[in-house]
């Protein structure tokens, strides 16, 4: 079911989301040079002693090492980054796992773990923040004719 709001599109609460490289690509971006510049300080220590310096590496190299290393870094996600900046990296944490604006909205809450910060946008405000994304090619996942959502 799906709600409309004066402030932007429906909201639908079964709706999910993932980082399109599709549409990365179709903006002139990179996927796999924004997953670089996502990468640990520990990373990029041996990273820069390679002659490409990681610019030679795939997306799916990149995404694996974000998700299984760089993201439990303390510095990955914190109240200080802005929200849009967060949920990408959300999103790298999950390993670009489709996850609905309640996923999302309950994962930044957790990860901006700061009581004193209000910040943290409802489920429909984060589904309103991804709807107008034009930098990190964040998209809804398309629905099959059956109803299901899949990873596209």
């Amino acid at each position: 079911m799906s709600t409309t709001s004066p402030a932007g599109p429906a909201f639908d609460p079964s709706g999910q989301y993932r980082i399109d490289p599709e549409t990365l690509g179709a903006q002139g971006r990179s996927f796999a040079v924004l997953l670089l510049h996502r990468r640990c300080a520990s990373c990029w220590g041996t990273l820069l002693q390679q002659p490409a310096q990681g610019l030679d590496i795939e997306a799916e190299e990149h995404l694996e090492q974000v998700q299984a290393h760089c993201a439990s870094a303390p510095d990955f996600i914190h109240s200080a980054l802005p929200v849009m900046e967060t949920l990408f990296r959300i999103l790298l944490a999950s390993g670009n796992q489709p996850m609905t604006a309640e996923e999302l909205h309950v994962a930044l809450r957790e990860r901006w773990a700061d009581p004193s910060n209000s910040r943290v946008p409802a489920p429909e405000a984060v589904a309103r923040l991804l709807s107008r994304d034009a930098f990190y090619g964040i998209r809804p996942v398309s629905a099959p004719e059956g109803g299901r959502r899949s990873p596209a």
